[in-house]
């Protein structure tokens, strides 16, 4: 059998060499004159015995040659299998391996390896981690994206702004370090980039050009009023707005990072990713700006940001100036990694979505509190006293720190409505009071320092201290946000932070210009208040009425400040439908609470100082004039009733049962100050999710959507979803102004799930 198989393969070659009119080419001969170390390690053999390789290694036991070993041997019968590796010549091949992920300068196993093996040096087949920019394609193309840059005088004066009324917010962007970067950027020949492409230059003047679009994106937004004709020149069609022009700067921006890979990255590739996030968040993208937190963070690990033995460190060697320089460029990684840091904490709090690191695993240095100099190499950091003025880094220490706290309060809310321990949640808020009792004088917002409110450098101040605060308190308001629905102690902590909170966004949105609406603080801070002080009172009407009257015209304020932010933000516009529908309840839950009047109130507008204020009856929306004084009457009683409910209960006690249960059915029962409204025998409180506003509106397409007809008030075994799912975020706002019932009942939407706080909402009627 195996001489007629043997026959068939000839018989087929030979037919095969006919075809061709030609035998096939024979493989090369290649002797090895290398020492078998060399050979594998592919170095250059200076052919000694041993060689001077294997010396310097310590190898010399290892040092022989082969010379005349061929690598592969001819098949003599010119078979088909001519193409194959002999064993022998296997073992001397390389093979290319992969690098799974791992980053040079972790401690993987393959690092470990590189290190042990060839003393730092890569293996032989290891992938190297140069860019690979001579490419005639890669040339090409990064030109193109790098011709999109407007002229340098636009970006200077884009520049100026995004470092005049952004950067101070976070600090991360070094001016001085990108001012250096922009000047060698423009006087760098062009035939460099023609001849040797992107990798002739350096990893961060390489990945500059991407920074520079995300910069010149955020500053679009932010555009003064009078100055959109200095830059109307850069639209390249006519009903472009600047918004689809930063749009298209973004994407530029992010095309180059793409074209350039994640081999060689540097600290330019994390900014350009973290000021793209920050571009997101402002255009309402929230679901995108935080994905990309992630990817920065991915990235800043792949560069050591996370580590402080990966920073620059100064050597014997060198002089004073470049000393200098690494030390700087240590606190600028520093500076960066921090504030990546505190996004990924705050934006998994606000959202309810899993953070990235968690990094009380990580023993990282803080950024020293000193003033950022001009040149780096002729200045030594000095850190800042107590008497010398605050700087932008100094907000962004302090902010850092007022964050931190977060870590514990997730990791406490994954035990559900009913924790092991309360008193880590005691432990917990005495915490948050220490540290807001710890918040440095300038940044006060009760009897702050004005020391240094006239200094030029210090013009921000004023911004900070409204600002600051909220942080604190949201805080306060995550911490209680999982028992709000089943512990009385919570609901009345919930509720004095989230008027805090509206406070200070009151008094942060009067110093805002109208091109500052964009800010997403502005849209969270308010409407995660709103909508938790909203639920509380229409689930439990009857509590805290001596906060109502403040409570009310708060919830004015913020229907005011969304109607006005709404042309520029558009979270702001897509959440006006939402307001609308939780404002009807919210009227109806609390009844004539409407009609009680703060003494102390004096009816002030939330607005900026250029507009008048408004009396207490111009807040009045009609439907709530028309309540009569029955109600009224109700309300007050009930007043009497909650006014000692906070000092008659306990701390950790439930709703109204041990259980978290609703009392039996009846008038004297029912838990509502409406009669139309109730809920299920022992419906479990407890069953209810944990809010988060923001999440609905950027995850789950939160709508409010008027229905012909009435809700049904029917509750089934099991509790309906939604009616109907928004298509858009913007479907959803009112014909007619905020707070003036429709004939239609407002009811919420969204790919939000039985157990949540809408669907609740949305077996209660509104008319």
């Amino acid at each position: 059998m195996s001489a007629i198989g043997e026959g068939v393969v000839q018989m087929d070659d030979k037919a095969s060499h006919k075809s061709h009119g030609k035998a096939p080419p024979r493989k090369r001969r290649r002797i090895v004159i290398s020492c078998t170390e060399c050979h594998r390690r592919k170095q250059k053999c200076d052919r000694k015995m041993p060689c001077t390789n294997c010396v310097s290694r310590n190898k010399e036991t290892s040092c022989h040659y082969e010379t005349g070993t061929p690598l592969a041997k001819p098949d003599r019968k010119g078979s088909s299998l001519d193409n194959d590796h002999s064993p022998e010549s296997l073992e001397t091949l390389p093979i290319k391996t992969v690098d799974f992920g791992y980053a040079t300068n972790s401690a993987s196993t393959l690092g470990i390896l590189r290190k042990i093996e060839g003393g730092g040096e890569p293996l032989v087949g290891m992938p190297t981690e140069n860019f690979d920019g001579d490419s005639f394609g890669i040339r090409e193309r990064y030109k193109t994206l790098v011709r999109l840059l407007p002229a340098r005088t636009y970006v200077e004066k884009l520049a100026e702004i995004y470092f005049r009324d952004i950067n101070w917010q976070y600090c991360s962007v070094d001016e001085p370090v990108c001012r250096e970067l922009m000047n060698q950027w423009y006087s760098m020949p062009f035939n460099i980039l023609t001849i040797s492409g992107p990798q002739a230059l350096d990893p961060s003047l390489r990945a500059f050009p991407a920074l520079l679009f995300q910069m010149l994106a955020s500053a679009l937004l932010y555009l003064p009023e009078g100055e959109e004709e200095t830059f109307e020149s850069l639209k390249y069609t006519s009903n472009m707005t600047f918004e689809d022009l930063a749009f298209d700067y973004s994407e530029s921006g992010v095309s180059i990072l793409s074209l350039l890979g994640k081999r060689q990255m540097s600290i330019m590739t994390v900014l350009a990713g973290w000021v793209r996030a920050a571009f997101l968040k402002y255009t309402g993208m929230v679901t995108e700006a935080w994905h990309q937190v992630g990817t920065s963070i991915r990235d800043g690990q792949e560069i050591g940001l996370h580590r402080d033995q990966m920073d620059p460190q100064p050597s014997a060697d060198d002089s004073t100036e470049d000393a200098l320089e690494k030390m700087w460029m240590a606190q600028c990684r520093r500076r960066v990694w921090m504030n990546l840091l505190g996004w990924d904490l705050h934006t998994g709090a606000v959202l309810g979505r899993p953070t990235s690191v968690d990094f009380r695993l990580m023993n990282r240095a803080l950024p020293v509190d000193s003033v950022i100099p001009k040149d780096r190499r002729k200045s030594p950091i000095v850190p800042r006293g107590d008497n010398d003025p605050p700087t932008p880094l100094t907000r962004a220490i302090w902010s850092w720190e007022a964050m931190r706290p977060l870590r514990d309060i997730l990791d406490l809310e994954k035990e559900g409505p009913f924790p092991k321990d309360f008193s880590k949640v005691e432990k917990i808020h005495q915490e948050l009071l220490d540290l807001q009792a710890r918040t440095p004088p300038p940044f006060r917002m009760e009897n702050p320092d004005t020391r240094f409110d006239h200094l030029p450098e210090c013009w921000w101040l004023p911004f900070v201290r409204p600002s600051l605060p909220q942080l604190i308190s949201f805080n306060i308001m995550a911490l209680h946000r999982p028992y709000v629905f089943t512990r009385a102690t919570s609901r009345y902590e919930a509720l004095k932070a989230s008027l805090d909170m509206l406070e200070a966004q009151k008094s942060y949105f009067a110093l805002m210009k109208p091109q500052q609406h964009k800010t997403f603080t502005l849209f969270f801070g308010t409407f995660d208040a709103v909508i938790m002080i909203a639920s509380i009172y229409i689930l439990f009407p009857k509590e805290h009425a001596e906060l109502l009257p403040k409570v009310r015209q708060h919830f004015d304020w913020a229907i005011e400040r969304f109607e006005k932010m709404s042309t520029r933000n558009r979270l702001a516009q897509a959440a006006l439908g939402v307001l609308h529908a939780i404002y009807i309840r919210f009227k109806k839950a609390v009844g004539g609470g409407f009609l009680v009047k703060d003494p102390s109130e004096v009816g002030g507008s939330c607005t900026s100082n250029s507009e008048t204020s408004r009396s207490y009856s111009d807040m009045q929306t009609p439907s709530s004039l028309s309540e009569h004084s029955p109600h009224n009457a109700s309300s007050v009683s009930n007043m009497n009733i909650s006014s000692t409910l906070q000092q008659k209960q306990e701390r950790g006690e439930s709703v109204s049962s041990s259980t978290g249960l609703t009392p039996a059915e009846g008038a004297d029962n029912n838990i509502f100050a409406n009669a139309d409204w109730t809920l299920p025998t022992n419906f479990d409180f407890s069953s209810i999710m944990p809010i988060y506003p923001m999440g609905d509106i950027a995850y789950n397409e939160l709508t409010a959507i008027p229905t012909g007809d009435g809700t049904s008030t029917t509750w089934p075994e099991a509790y309906p979803g939604p009616t109907t799912t928004g298509s858009s975020l913007t479907s959803s706002i009112p014909a007619g102004p905020i707070g003036e019932e429709q004939p239609s009942a407002w009811q919420f939407g969204g790919e939000f799930g039985n157990d949540t706080l809408w669907t609740i909402l949305n077996q209660f009627p509104t008319y």
